[in-house]
């Protein structure tokens, strides 16, 4: 039976548990796993960071980046199982990056604004990867539709083919909800069309998020989370009875919805 480590605040010691649990005598579902498998907890864990973060909640954050770095250990003891790398490999990978992408902090490069930091980045970043065919797009397909899209077009904007200012985005947005508004109040609704025209609306709007440098992603999430807590506020004047609150008039909904806004 595998020994517990004594001192929980060692790196060493995270990585030595997730061996265990791979090992002879260790748990049947991490042995079972396979980086694959792993995806969706990779893909949530981030996630829920995330909604840590934005919440501002520290003991959250502590917890969460904790299942974040759980990922990482994991993957890189099923590496280490097939002789693949380790997870000293991927510290001296990241550590290396992170040293010869800051020549600024690292080396006697001179810079005078973070721009020009962001341009060395691209520039060093770049130069790794010469000789590399590298596709325009390359954004992860896991990463959530509305961050490809701006992806997408910071792309663009490089090559300038992109708006001048969030104005004429705005002017854009107005253009696809006319498009998809003609669509819908057609005679015969043609349902891959009014999703096409959806599609072209969500598009433009994390576009103009990025104009107004705000993360499209980032704030969808705030919208949802304003809107359950208003809607908990309207459910909480009914004692919680759905039944009840499906029975109230549509101006009775009206009327706790203005006060769940209020309350805000």
């Amino acid at each position: 039976m595998p020994t517990p480590p004594q001192n929980l605040k060692q790196f060493s010691s995270l990585v030595q548990v997730i061996k265990d649990l791979r090992g002879p005598e260790g748990c049947p579902w991490d042995l079972e796993q396979t980086h694959q498998t792993l995806i969706p907890y990779a893909i949530e864990e981030t996630f829920e960071l995330a909604e840590a973060l934005e919440n501002q909640d520290d003991s959250h954050i502590c917890e969460e980046l904790g299942d974040v770095l759980f990922q990482v250990v994991l993957h890189a003891q099923l590496a280490s199982d097939r002789q693949a790398f380790n997870i000293e490999n991927v510290i001296a990978g990241i550590t290396a990056k992170l040293v010869r992408r800051h020549p600024h902090v690292f080396a006697e490069t001179k810079v005078n604004s973070v721009d020009d930091i962001i341009t060395n980045w691209a520039a060093i970043k770049a130069e790794e990867k010469k000789g590399k065919p590298q596709p325009l797009f390359k954004a992860p397909q896991g990463l959530p539709a509305l961050m490809t899209a701006e992806d997408i077009g910071k792309k663009t904007e490089k090559l300038k083919f992109d708006w001048s200012n969030p104005l004429q985005v705005l002017e854009q947005l107005k253009a696809e909800i006319t498009e998809l508004e003609i669509e819908m109040k057609k005679t015969i609704v043609d349902n891959d069309a009014v999703k096409h025209e959806l599609g072209d609306v969500l598009f433009s709007a994390a576009q103009l998020a990025r104009h107004l440098k705000v993360e499209s992603e980032s704030s969808l999430r705030q919208a949802n989370t304003r809107f359950q807590k208003r809607f908990n506020f309207m459910l909480d004047h009914c004692n919680g009875d759905q039944e009840m609150f499906k029975n109230l008039s549509s101006q009775e909904k009206e009327n706790l919805w203005k006060k769940a806004k209020l309350k805000e």
